[in-house]
This record gives C-alpha cells, sequence and structure tokens, in this order.
C-alpha cells in the first residue's frame, strides 16, 4: 500500500520504505507516513508448509515421506523476511528434501518408520537454523506419512498377513493335537471301564452257571476246564440269538439241534489253537 497513511491488522506487520529505502518496521495500527511510502504487508500468523520428498532407502525401496513445517515471521527480523527471500515456501522445501535425502538411504523401510521422530529432530534443527538468517521461526516439524510404492505396501501386507494366518494355523493344530488327545484318553479310559463290566459280567455268569449246573453249596465240583467250555457254549449260543433278531428273516447254521456236541469240540479246538 502507499499514501499518506498506513492500516496494519493485528495479525500482520508492516514493512515501511520510502523511496526505494527501508523506514522501520510498523506495528498493528493506524499510522502517518510520508509521502510516496510503501508498506509491505507480512502475516504473523503461524503458516504450517506441507514438503513431499521422495527418496530410496537403504534396501532400495523408493517412499514418498510427507513432512509438516509450521513456521512464522519473527517481529524483529521482519526487514529479512521482506527483502532476503522471495519465496519462503520453496527455500524450507529445498532444506527439508536435502535432510530427508540424507537421512533415509542409511536405514532401510522398517527402520525408517520407527525413525520418524529422529527424522523430524534433525530437519527441524537443520531448517531452524538456516531459516533464522531469513526472519523466519520454525515451532515444529512433523513426519505425518511414509508412503513407500503401492505394490510394495501391498508386498508388506500381504507378509503380515501370511505370518498372522501361520500364527492362526499353529493354533489351530495345538486345538486339533488337544481335542485328539482327550478323546484317545477318554476312548482308553472307556475301553478301560468297559473291559472291567465284561469282566466283571463274565465272572457273574460263570457264578450263576455254577449254582444252576451243581446247585447251590456245589460250586467247586465244576473244573475250571468244564467252566470254561460251558461258558463258550453260552456265548455261542447269545450270539445266534443276536444274529436272529437282525433284519435277516432266515438263518442258516452249519449244524443241527441235536450236534451242539460236535459244535462245543469246535470250540475247543479252536481255543486250542489260538
Amino acid at each position: 500500500m502507499s499514501g499518506c497513511f498506513a492500516m496494519v491488522s493485528p495479525d500482520a506487520i508492516g514493512v515501511c520504505e520510502w523511496l526505494g529505502k527501508f523506514q522501520g518496521i510498523l506495528e498493528p495500527g493506524f499510522h502517518w507516513v510520508k509521502p510516496g511510502s510503501t508498506v509491505h504487508l507480512l502475516s504473523s500468523r503461524v503458516v504450517e508448509i506441507k514438503c513431499v520428498t521422495e527418496t530410496k532407502t537403504k534396501d532400495n525401496v523408493f517412499v514418498k515421506i510427507h513432512i509438516s513445517v509450521q513456521q512464522e515471521v519473527l517481529r524483529e527480523k521482519a526487514k529479512e523476511a521482506c527483502y532476503k527471500l522471495s519465496d519462503p515456501k520453496l527455500q524450507i522445501e529445498s532444506f527439508v528434501a536435502d535432510v530427508i535425502r540424507s537421512h533415509a538411504p542409511n536405514e532401510t523401510l522398517d527402520e525408517l518408520f520407527l525413525a520418524k521422530e529422529k527424522m523430524a529432530i534433525d530437519v527441524k534443527e537443520r531448517v531452524s537454523v538456516a531459516m533464522a538468517a531469513y526472519g523466519y521461526q520454525i515451532h515444529q516439524v512433523l513426519v505425518t506419512d511414509v508412503e513407500p510404492d503401492a505394490r510394495v505396501k501391498a508386498a508388506m501386507n500381504e507378509i503380515n498377513a501370511s505370518k498372522r494366518m501361520l500364527a492362526a494355523a499353529a493354533e489351530r493344530a495345538e486345538a486339533a493335537k488337544a481335542v485328539t488327545v482327550k478323546t484317545a484318553e477318554a476312548e482308553a479310559e472307556s475301553k478301560f471301564l468297559q473291559g472291567q463290566g465284561i469282566a466283571r459280567s463274565r465272572a457273574a455268569i460263570v457264578e450263576g452257571l455254577k449254582q444252576s449246573v451243581c446247585g447251590p453249596g456245589h460250586e467247586n465240583d465244576l473244573s475250571a476246564k468244564d467252566v470254561t467250555e460251558l461258558l463258550l457254549m453260552t456265548q455261542y449260543l447269545d450270539t445266534l440269538e443276536k444274529l436272529g433278531q437282525g433284519e435277516s428273516c432266515t438263518l442258516f447254521v452249519p449244524h443241527s439241534v441235536g450236534g451242539m456236541a460236535q459244535v462245543a469240540q469246535e470250540i475247543r479246538d479252536g481255543v486250542r489253537k489260538q
């Protein structure tokens, strides 16, 4: 602006020059100026500059690093900010790119994700010193994103998914193993109890047969051989009875009712062979 007076808003800094010569800094408010004066207005607000730098990591992966720089014009150095830089945004982007491209090639992609805070500190130190000479103060530097190539990102997601699937498969295998072990233990316990039941059942049958054949008090008159043959014959007849209860209407047996002695002899011969 030019004329005999100047208005500087509360969020601005005025730099006054007269006939091409710097006169001074104008604070917010109304000011009388010499005729022919020119007042340049600089914003005193904190401005955020977003920079995107593409570089290569130690493991040869190209990435785009997104960085936000929050800067402000120093009121006491408004003269330098007005006359020394034509494009502060471009200057800050250059400093940021220089730091990032000297930092990223020394680290792998995974290390780069973990080193975001250190990288932001390095950028702030370098840019703060460099921009202070031009009248700018750097408040904060934030590394907002590390963006690898889309194919690399997809590959990383597949690796992570494969690891999770492998862990899930191991968990399922352990669960299946536990179920199999418990099933085997239950089956073994069932067969043990079933064997005990069969043994007790057969003992009761033997005692009953002794009493029915010899009468009460004469159970010891039968020898072990006689009891065994009697028990085998009884089980044979029980087997025929169960077969006759099936869906078949006709059952053929290789002997007659009067040939039970021959059947008993065949059972005895079979037991001896075993």
